[in-house]
Parts: structure tokens; C-alpha cells; sequence
């Protein structure tokens, strides 16, 4: 069997650990079934969570009690951001 040698720069390096990094965080995100407002938000935008949430198209599936966090589905979300609401773009936020 021949042996075959690759040689990376530490910019390539750097890169390939990044990406291994960032799927990794991805994966982690996506195994979340539920996110509070503000992760959404970091995740999918402000606007586009408050467009949907204004639409009645995004809803509360938990909330911990009074003053609590709420949270979404975010099996809803990632439906939600492959579909394309543009007609939703005259609502006020």
C-alpha cells in the first residue's frame, strides 16, 4: 500500500479545525428541540422571529412559570426559515 503525504499551511490547518468546530457547535444547536426567544433570535434573526411571531406563525410551546422564559420549537423555526414569507414584509415590528 502507498503512503500518501499531504502538506498543509497553518492557514489550511487552522481552517479544517474551524470547520470541524463549527459543525460540531451546529450539530449541538440543532439537537436543541427547544430554544428561549433570544437564542432564536441569535440564530434566525430578530426580525425574521418577530415577523413570525407577529403573523401567529411561531407560537410559545413552554413557558417555566410567571416571568419565566419562553420558549419556541425550534422544529418550527427551521420549518419556518426554509419556507419564504415574503408577503409578511409590510408588518411593523
Amino acid at each position: 500500500m502507498e503512503k500518501t503525504v499531504f502538506q498543509l499551511t497553518l492557514q489550511d490547518l487552522t481552517a479544517v479545525v474551524n470547520s470541524i468546530i463549527a459543525k460540531d457547535k451546529i450539530d449541538i444547536t440543532l439537537s436543541k428541540p427547544q430554544l428561549s426567544r433570544l437564542e432564536a433570535e441569535r440564530l434566525y434573526g430578530e426580525q425574521r422571529i418577530k415577523k413570525w411571531i407577529k403573523a401567529g406563525l411561531l407560537k410559545p410551546v413552554s413557558q417555566n412559570g410567571k416571568n419565566s422564559r419562553i420558549y419556541f420549537s425550534h422544529k418550527k423555526i427551521i420549518d419556518l426559515s426554509q419556507k419564504s414569507f415574503h408577503h409578511l414584509n409590510h408588518l411593523d415590528y
